[in-house]
């Protein structure tokens, strides 16, 4: 199994957003990041276009034993359900998601997609372009992150109600229920 985290980092100053991934197996062990600075209209834009670069890279690298994670409940939303909204960028990732055999999309806590994002926020740093940036190996700017995420070790723990966990679980999200007390 490998898992794709993915996340889009947006400046409204600019109308740029910096769109970041990671890959790695079931031990978390790292595969590959990637990075790329992209011209975007709004943050939901931003999510969709490091969702569909992930999927493009995971296309191109064979990765069909894939599942996917996103902090983004309103990307969920627009892959699985019909909406005109970024119509032409969901029909791409439609696409994707069938020569990939169809991987599992779901929600993650930011906490737990916090390497993709912390990959979008150094592409932001960069001018548009069509080039996305490998990583190999873990940059140095998350490689303290890799490393907490593959031993299971978090900085936060959140407090949230039972109806709004109830909602993340529908998204795919196990953690949100996991939790030995909620708040009503």
């Amino acid at each position: 199994m490998i898992k794709l985290n993915c996340d889009g980092a947006f400046s409204s100053n600019n109308n740029v957003a910096g769109l970041g991934g990671a890959f790695r197996n079931n031990n978390g062990d790292w595969i590959m990041g990637f990075h790329k600075a992209s011209q975007i209209i709004s943050p939901t834009h931003a999510e969709l276009m490091a969702l569909l670069e992930g999927l493009k890279i995971a296309k191109e690298m064979n990765f069909l034993n894939l599942e996917i994670e996103t902090d983004c409940t309103n990307v969920i939303k627009l892959i699985y359900e019909d909406s005109y909204n970024f119509s032409n960028i969901v029909s791409e990732y439609r696409w994707l998601m069938h020569q990939l055999k169809l991987p599992h999309l779901k929600h993650n806590f930011r906490e737990g997609n916090e390497v993709a994002h912390m990959l979008a926020k150094e592409a932001i740093k960069n001018p548009p372009s069509t080039k996305c940036f490998f990583h190999p190996c873990p940059s140095f700017f998350v490689e303290q992150e890799v490393i907490k995420n593959k031993h299971g070790i978090g900085d936060s723990f959140k407090n949230i109600s039972t109806s709004v966990c109830k909602y993340l679980a529908t998204m795919g999200n196990s953690n949100a229920l996991k939790t030995s007390t909620m708040s009503m």
